[in-house]
């Protein structure tokens, strides 16, 4: 086993123990997602990405979410966007919210391999939290860390570990705590499935910080990568 896939083997086991609440609620969900990404021209790309959640023990609720953005290549393996995202809940009980996100993001290789391939992204993402017939804009600041080790067909597989950390940065009247909001944590594999296709399914685990009792959702995620 190489240094780079034992610090990721070690990385994956401390996501594992992130201090939990030991009475915390918990859910089954299954998160599908599809992202595609082309250049516009030059350094400019266009960044299109769809999302639907089974929540509520995979199907007593639902989200939809839209996120298209533009972006523009400011280094090897850095880029900065600003993007728009509609959001789409429904629980159990039929009840519906939309929110509008304006955001803005810039993303870079913290870390390269001896070949000069990325080992490890940084993505920070700061959210404007807007929900129909709420009056106040939540923000929000999400930071990313991912860590991606080559393990076969010439590193195209890929072991993947993602941890993301949610920071409410004012309170609203909808609710919406200054503090950590959720922290996520995911572990799976990326695979190549045709030319410019990736997929990543994997395991997410997600904290949701709250008065009283936290929530942990269990989540089985699946994300697919296409390049125009």
């Amino acid at each position: 086993m190489t240094r780079s896939i034992r610090a990721l083997a070690a990385a994956a086991t401390l996501l594992a123990l992130v201090p939990a609440t030991a009475h915390a609620d918990e859910d089954g969900q299954a998160w599908g997602a599809a992202v595609a990404q082309g250049t516009v021209r030059g350094d400019l790309f266009v960044w299109l990405e769809g999302q639907a959640r089974l929540t509520e023990d995979f199907g007593g609720g639902s989200q939809v979410i839209l996120r298209p953005a533009i972006g523009a290549r400011i280094a090897p393996d850095a880029h900065v966007l600003a993007g728009y995202a509609y959001i789409r809940t429904e629980g159990s009980n039929g009840t519906v919210t939309r929110e509008h996100r304006p955001w803005q993001q810039v993303q870079f290789a913290a870390l390269r391999d001896g070949r000069g391939r990325p080992l490890v992204l940084s993505r920070s993402r700061l959210e404007q939290r807007m929900i129909e017939g709420r009056g106040e804009t939540g923000w929000r600041l999400r930071q990313m860390v991912r860590g991606q080790v080559p393990i076969a067909q010439g590193g195209a597989v890929q072991a993947v570990v993602i941890s993301e950390g949610f920071f409410n940065l004012n309170d609203t009247n909808w609710g919406m705590r200054s503090g950590v909001d959720q922290w996520r944590n995911f572990v799976g594999i990326g695979l190549p499935v045709a030319e410019r296709v990736r997929v990543e399914p994997g395991y997410l685990n997600q904290r949701i910080f709250r008065p009283g009792e936290d929530r942990t959702n269990h989540v089985l995620s699946a994300t697919l990568f296409y390049r125009l």
